[in-house]
């Protein structure tokens, strides 16, 4: 009788066992599982990060660009872009381009070639109605517009596009971008747009932006530039302004 007992106690000892051996298993499963996603959500973190900082250094490298062209130099920010007859600057008078206004009766000519362009923009330039009229709103309701195009239909102007310089030396993959007839085709992720304002029209924008020095009176230009970028993942965008006096009173730029 006693034997027996020790038996039924020994079975239940064993089961005792099994279970506390299938809680540990299961613990550890969790555990295992709960450092496979941190580690993958930590990854996610990593690459949306990333993502970003590429981008944001892109719409800076595309503010930079935007500067050359309406300025009318090349990288090192001494040579011209062109100094074939017909350009005035970076742009193809010539070829009926829009362009970047040099004197103070260019402004009535510049508009005449934009108006032909969707948005009050072709190429690049802008000539909005007022500083409210192309809002941060209206990019992204119309982005699909905004972007498409190319060459002489185009709205918004890429990378190295007019100032001539190479994309893919910029050593960030989401300004490079492949003109038309180049094998293999790579579409583009970023643009810029420079609206054209009078310095008497463009007050608001100068208080806005604070510090923006007074034109030049035979120069009387007041530029804002959005650049625009797409990042690799589906959810990164980078949209960044800046306000943009290429000739200053009392400089010689």
């Amino acid at each position: 009788m006693k034997h027996r007992q020790f038996q039924a106690f020994g079975r239940r000892q064993q089961g005792v066992s099994l279970i506390v051996v299938m809680v540990m298993l299961l613990l550890g499963t969790i555990v295992v599982l709960s450092s496979t996603r941190v580690g993958w959500l930590n990854e996610r973190l990593v690459g949306g990060e990333s993502d970003y900082q590429r981008a944001f250094a892109a719409a800076e490298a595309l503010i930079r660009d935007a500067e050359r062209d309406i300025r009318g130099l090349q990288i090192n920010n001494v040579t011209p872009c062109n100094n074939n007859a017909g350009y005035v600057g970076c742009r193809n008078f010539a070829g009926n381009q829009p362009f970047f206004p040099q004197e103070d009766n260019d402004l009535d000519l510049l508009q005449a070639r934009v108006a032909s362009g969707a948005n009050t923009c072709l190429q690049g330039i802008c000539l909005p109605a007022s500083v409210t009229a192309l809002g941060a709103a209206t990019w992204t309701t119309n982005l699909a517009a905004m972007t498409a195009g190319t060459g002489a239909t185009s709205i918004g102007a890429k990378y190295g596009e007019f100032t001539g310089i190479d994309p893919a030396a910029a050593g960030n993959p989401l300004l490079s971008w492949s003109r038309p007839g180049v094998v293999p085709v790579v579409a583009p992720r970023a643009w810029y747009w420079v609206e054209v304002f009078r310095y008497t029209d463009a007050a608001g924008i100068v208080a806005a932006a604070g510090n923006v020095p007074i034109p030049d009176k035979k120069h009387p230009y007041v530029y804002r530039i959005t650049a625009y970028v797409q990042g690799m993942k589906g959810g990164t965008r980078v949209w960044l302004r800046s306000v943009f006096v290429p000739r200053p009173q009392n400089q010689n730029i």
